[in-house]
This record gives structure tokens, sequence and C-alpha cells, in this order.
């Protein structure tokens, strides 16, 4: 990769080199005359616009000057004469005294001709004005005396129309020349640009064949690059690194090392060679042991000078060995041991830090996203798999058991009275019941076993391959050890009921078996609480409940007896879809609303349950 920078950037300084010299004779060209048009173009735009606006002004100025003098002369009222005699000498003869002022100011550089007749027509106007003058001396308007006016007037209105039509063939003509010297200009930069255009293509054509014949050895970089990104975990990309690097680099034999943190071991996560020393060197090796991680640089062995200190891991490797660290963020979270007979030239060895270091931002990205996902489907508080995760287990571990015909056990736990903890001592003290029973739950339970925090006080677990008889026990010994728990400093009972369920004795689909067991649970509550119930084969039917009949006709409900008056509490009433009689889980206060006893932290699976609070 250093070789073909070097071939690369040479080829781009050659390219850029003439381009800045196309760019700037362009430059040059295009300023020179793109100032020469501005320049010109602003001194257009200055004076058209200038003397367009102070003759527009003067027309309208003489021609309100006229019409109001007309007015005055044909006045027959006194008042209105003096009121028009007194605008036309206090506002509109000094307004246009001023306007002829300011355009004999930008005509002072005209041709003499032009100077003449603007002369001219400044004396057409005096006569104008002269007369107007005189309407203050004549007391007796008429219609001779506007008629005498108009006479006068109408030479310097015509001349006033030639002094516009005159300004705008000026600047026409002005504007023509402007857009020829633009047009000229433009002509010289196109001429400019293309030439430098050619220039540019010929180097960059050049260029690009030099760099394509550098890249040609790339080509299975950018391919392990985007091959990585289908990488589904660590392993695979530790074993698509090793495979590049013995396919790329002759001769070669890879391995990856993985720090291993928690256990204070460098490990080989890829296959070792046939016969290789690293798994006698790699036996309880600790990440220090390897030189490049601890480091943090690349290590050689055997290439010709001998090491000052020698690498314990790669020493008795035969053959000259390099060694790169894996560093993500400043951490080096392994290496990559590479090994052949001959030295690695530089490309070589640069080519393996590019391999090395493509890969390992990838490995952090997946290993923080398993952390992540770990993190996602765990309760923060019990350690065990969350609401999510249990939902997730349920289904996939009974597909597996449906589909290989293998017995599986379902469990429902819930603490007894846990609500009445929150409440008493403290939700703390709530909180460290829970953990515990989550630690109890991992010490009692196989390896192959499922718990899970099922939301609130209520624990799932999952028994694969496990008959009934088998589950009961393992219940049993859960409910003993949940009773076993002990808090320092307090004197909190904690008991949990327990009811069972399992497929195929009982259920076989999973809502039903999920049904049952959470019916024994709620067996085991109304029997006394810390006991384990299993599940009845078949479901009985309570007072008031709705049977599901199959000819899909819609279902009674059965009536309710009336409660006895010898009874103290009323008949507690059994109804699919609802939930337990208590308020936090099963084992809190009841919680009623609109005269049901309802349990708002558990779902509602297929029984719906009512009834009136226990003593």
């Amino acid at each position: 990769m250093r070789t073909l920078a070097r071939a690369a950037t040479r080829s781009l300084v050659a390219l850029c080199i003439a381009l800045a010299l196309v760019v700037v004779a362009v430059a040059a060209v295009g300023i020179l005359n793109t100032r020469s048009a501005q320049d010109q173009g602003d001194a257009i735009a200055d004076d058209e616009l200038t003397t367009a606006i102070v003759t527009s002004q003067l027309a309208r100025d003489i021609d309100a000057a006229y019409a109001t003098g007309e007015q005055a002369a044909l006045a027959t009222q006194p008042a209105q004469r003096s009121r028009l005699l007194g605008s036309l000498y206090t506002s509109l003869l000094p307004a246009i005294d001023s306007e002829l002022f300011s355009l004999e100011a930008l005509h002072v550089g005209d041709p003499p001709a032009e100077h003449a007749d603007l002369e001219l027509f400044i004396g057409q106007w005096t006569a104008v004005r002269d007369l107007l003058a005189a309407f203050a001396l004549n007391p007796q308007p008429g219609a001779a005396l506007a008629a005498q006016l108009t006479a006068v007037y109408q030479p310097v209105s015509a001349h006033l129309d030639g002094l516009i039509l005159k300004e705008a063939n000026d600047a026409h003509t002005d504007h023509t020349h402007a857009d020829a010297a633009v047009v000229r200009d433009t002509g010289v930069l196109i001429g400019v640009g293309v030439l430098g255009i050619a220039i540019g293509l010929l180097f960059l054509g050049l260029g690009i064949g030099r760099i394509r014949r550098d890249l040609a050895p790339s080509q299975d970089q950018a391919e392990f690059a985007d091959i990585l990104q289908l990488a589904n975990d660590e392993v695979d990309t530790y074993r698509l690194l090793q495979r590049h690097l013995e396919r790329t680099l002759t001769q070669t034999s890879a391995v990856v090392l993985n720090r291993n943190n928690s256990a204070d071991r460098l490990e080989a996560v890829t296959p070792l060679p046939a016969g290789s020393p690293l798994a006698g060197t790699l036996r309880g090796a600790e990440p220090r042991s390897c030189l490049a991680v601890r480091s943090g640089r690349p290590h050689q062995e055997n290439g010709g000078r001998p090491a000052l200190l020698c690498c314990s891991v790669c020493a008795p490797v035969p053959g000259v060995s390099t060694c790169v660290p894996l560093t993500v963020g400043g951490e080096v979270i392994g290496s990559v041991l590479l090994s052949r007979p001959a030295r690695y030239s530089e490309a070589e060895e640069q080519q393996i830090r590019d391999s090395v270091g493509l890969a390992a931002p990838v490995l952090a990205n997946l290993r923080n996203l398993a952390v992540a996902e770990i993190r996602a489907a765990t309760d923060g508080l019990t350690g065990l798999p969350n609401k999510r995760a249990v939902t997730d287990a349920l289904k996939r571990t009974f597909a597996q058991a449906l589909m290989t015909k293998a017995p599986l056990a379902l469990l429902l736990l819930d603490l007894d009275h846990f609500k009445q903890i929150n409440d008493q001592r403290g939700h703390p003290v709530g909180d460290e019941v829970l953990a515990n029973v989550g630690a109890t739950l991992r010490s009692a339970l196989r390896s192959r076993d499922f718990a899970g925090r099922n939301g609130g006080e209520e624990f799932a677990v999952l028994l694969p391959d496990t008959e009934v008889g088998a589950a009961l026990e393992i219940a049993e010994r859960i409910r003993a050890a949940i009773a076993e728990i002990t808090l320092p400093g307090s004197d909190v009972l904690v008991t949990a009921s327990v009811g069972v369920s399992g497929f195929p004795d009982h259920a076989g689909t999973l809502e039903r078996l999920e049904r049952l067991a959470d019916a024994a649970l709620y067996v085991a509550k109304r029997r006394g609480r810390n006991r384990v119930e299993l599940a009845e084969l078949a479901e009985p039917t309570y007072a008031g409940e709705v049977s599901a009949p199959s000819n899909g006709l819609v279902p009674v409900p059965l009536p309710v007896p009336a409660p006895s008056k010898a009874r103290a509490l009323p008949q507690a009433v059994l109804t699919p879809g609802c939930a337990s009689p208590t308020g936090r889980g099963r084992s809190g206060s009841p919680a009623c609303s609109a005269g049901r006893w309802h349990r708002p932290s558990r779902p509602c699976r297929a029984a719906r349950r009512s009834f009136a609070p226990p003593s």
C-alpha cells in the first residue's frame, strides 16, 4: 500500500501541477477581462441610471409645471389661482432648476454637439419659466394666456422627448459594446478552458493508467473490506481475517489471538496449524506474554537482526513471524500472528497492518453489539432474562419441543405477599428480595434450563426434555430454596407459589401450556401459597365461566348462584381471560376495579378471574 500511495501521489502531483498552471492562466485572463468588463459595465450603469433618473424626473416636473400653469391661467377664482401659483413658485420651479443643474453636471464630459443641444433645451425652458413667472403680474387670467403657454411649452416637450430617446439610444449602444466585449472575453476564456481541459485530460489519463496498474494488488483488500460487512459475529470475522491474509500473502500461516480480559488469558480463536508450537506457548499465556499486545505495536521475530526482547509466544514459531496488534480506540483487543519462511516486504507489512486495521473496528462493533443485545434482553435487577427474552424463549423452546416431540415443562413462580414487602419494608428491600430470587434460580437450575423474570414478582422457568414428574421435583426444590432466602438485618419471609404444566401431557399449544401453568399457580395461591401445584388435564368450569362451544355459536354465561347468607365472603367466580386476585402479581394487596379484583401487572391470557378479596 505504501508503494501504491507513492505512485498515486506522484501521478496526482503531476496532474495537479498541470491543472494548476491551466487554472492560473485561465484565472489571469479571466480576471483581466472581467475587470475591464466590470469597469465598463459599472460606468455604463452609473451614467445611464443617473441620467435616466434625472431626465425622467425633469420630464415629470416640467409636465407638472405646465399643467399647473395652465390651470392657473384658466382659473376664475382668485383663491384657486393663488394656491396653484404658490405651488408652482415654491415647489415645482425650484425643483426643475435643481434637476437642470444636475443634468448639466452629468453632460459636462459629453461631445460639444450634445452639450449645445442641452443648452438649447435650457434656453427653451427659460422662455417657459419666464412666462410662468409673469402669471403673478397678470391679474386677469384667460384662455389667451393659456394658449401662449402651450405654444411655448410644445418645443420644450418635444426637445425633452428627444433627450430621453437619445439617452435610450446611447444606453443601447453602450450595452451593445459591452455585450461584444463580454462575447470576446468569453471566447478567450472558452479557448483557454478547452486547452486546459485537454491538457488536464491528458495528464489525468496518464495518472489513472498508472494508478490502475498500482491498484491491481489491492483488489483483494477491497473485497475483504466488503466481505467483513457480512460477518455475523466475532468468530466469522476472525476466520475471514485469517483466510484473507493466508490467501494474499504467499506461504503464510496466520493465527488470530484474542485478549480475554475476564480470564486474563491470551487465546487462539482460529485453528492452529498442524504441529504448531503455539499450542504449547499459548497454554496459560497471559495478554502481556505477547509483546505486540503489551506494546501496542507490531513485533517481528527472526527477521535477521536478533531482537533485544524476545516474545515468549511467537519466538518458537519457525521462519519469520510478524505479530500485529488488534487496536480499537487505543485499546488492544488481541493480535494477529503471521509466519512464513521468507521475510515480508515493506508493501506486505503495510498490507498486513491495513487488513488488521480493517478488521479491528468490525470486531469491536460486533463485540459491542453482542453486549448490547445481552443487556437489552436482561433484567437489570435480577440478572435474569427480561419479559421480552422470556417470550422469545417460550416460542423458540416450544417450537423445538413440538418439532422433536420432546417433553417440555413450564413453571410459573410468583412471590407471595410481595406487595406487602414493598409497602412495609420499602422498595430497596423488595429489590433485594428479587435479586436473591434471581440468584437462587440460577443456582438451582440445570445448565440447559431457562429462567427469566416475567414481570413484577413473577418468574418463568422452562425445563426442556423434562417430564412432569421431574418438573415437580425441580419446582419443589426451587420453592424450598426460595423459602430459605434470608436478608441480612431483616426478618423478611420470602416464599413463592409455583404452577407447573407440561407438554404434551397437559397441552398441545403454547397458549394452553401457559394458561394451565397460570391456572395451577392460581390454585397454589388459593390453597395457602408457598406450595407447588400441577395443572389439571381438564380445566374446570367455574360459576360464571363462558364456555366456548365448537359449533361457532355465541357462548352463553352460566348462571351464578346467589351467595349464601351464612358465608362471610362472596363466592369467587373464575372466568376465562382475566388476571389473578392480587394487586401486584398474586401476592400483594388486591386492586379493585368496577367491582372486580384484577391483577394489573399480568396480562390476561385465556381465563378471566374475578372474585372478592381474600381475608
